[in-house]
């Protein structure tokens, strides 16, 4: 096996690729630029396929499943809950940019675990410790403990969309 290095945004269109879980990078390449993902191995260069440009990124990754913009190795690799905690919902946001607003309603019994600002969560209690979430407007509470934090995952899956199984599996990797 070869290593290479390929942009972020590259990288999240192959993921938004995805059939089945657990399917390779390999496995994705080869379905889209030979046709076939159980082709023998051939010379990619002789592929006559035009290569993805930036702008297609963009427009065809609108909304999608968070699980084609994360893994078990890029989760674990996160500093901690919090670190995870963040991950996820910055994967959610990636999925669901235009949705994403449907998180706000995820709320405690005293206190909003979502917001568009800081100084918004903080007048519904202190020492919450917010956090943006990374590349996005949306802020979050974070001094919850390990098991809140995976019910306010759960939350923002179901909200989003997602059925109880996968709000579940999302919730497991915290």
């Amino acid at each position: 096996m070869k290593n290479i290095q390929i942009e972020e945004d590259l990288y999240h269109y192959i993921a938004s690729q995805t059939q089945n879980i657990g399917e390779s990078a390999s496995e994705i390449l080869r379905r889209l630029l030979l046709g076939d993902a159980n082709a023998p191995t051939p010379e990619i260069a002789e592929a006559n396929t035009p290569p993805v440009k930036q702008q297609d990124v963009k427009t065809e990754v609108e909304e999608g499943s968070v699980f084609n913009f994360i893994n078990q190795e890029e989760v674990t690799t996160q500093k901690g809950a919090v670190g995870r905690f963040l991950f996820l919902l910055a994967a959610l946001h990636r999925a669901h940019p235009t949705n994403f607003k449907k998180v706000l309603e995820v709320k405690g019994r005293e206190r909003d675990y979502f917001a568009t600002s800081s100084e918004e969560l903080e007048a519904h209690g202190s020492s919450i410790k917010p956090k943006i979430i990374p590349d996005s407007s949306f802020w979050v509470v974070t001094n919850n403990n390990t098991p809140r934090k995976k019910l306010i995952i759960n939350g923002a899956a179901l909200a989003l969309g997602y059925s109880e199984e996968e709000a579940e599996k999302l919730r497991d990797f915290i």
